[in-house]
């Protein structure tokens, strides 16, 4: 039973995982310039405003490894899951660099709280040391 729960928690985070990074990390690959063509601007503000995101990234980090620590990790990825939605329909609705640097600064505070390091903190509060690593079925 015990595997079956840590099977569907871990099938669950890497899910939302994938979501998170397309949605936040990987974003401005893919859709960087076509916004910036969209808005008029220069595509050196979208990746510079998303490097900024990424600096309120980490400088918000240890504020949310503290709600982990306090609170756990469920309530915390859940709300970057809302936090991460609110950052794209600002950026969706961004009609320049004011309302677009407000679409990363919400995007930043998503990306502190939902991605690599949150996640793994949550399942090392979960697990314990038992989280380290999955073992397959046939290896000791």
């Amino acid at each position: 039973m015990l595997n079956r729960h840590r099977a569907l928690v871990v099938a669950g985070l890497g899910t939302t995982q994938t979501l998170a990074w397309a949605s936040s990390f990987y974003l401005p690959a893919i859709l960087g310039v076509p916004i910036a063509a969209a808005l008029g601007v220069a595509p050196t503000l979208i990746f510079g405003l998303f490097s900024g995101a990424l600096l309120l990234s980490a400088a918000t980090a240890p504020y949310i490894g503290g709600l982990i620590d306090r609170h756990g990790g469920r309530a915390v990825l859940v709300a970057s899951n809302v936090v991460l939605a609110a950052g794209l329909a600002l950026l969706g609705l961004a009609q320049g660099m004011v309302s677009l640097a407000a679409a990363w600064i919400v995007l930043g505070i998503g990306m502190a709280m939902g991605l690599y390091d949150p996640a793994f903190a949550a399942l090392t509060r979960l697990y314990g040391r038992e989280a380290r690593g999955v073992r397959s079925p046939g290896s000791r």
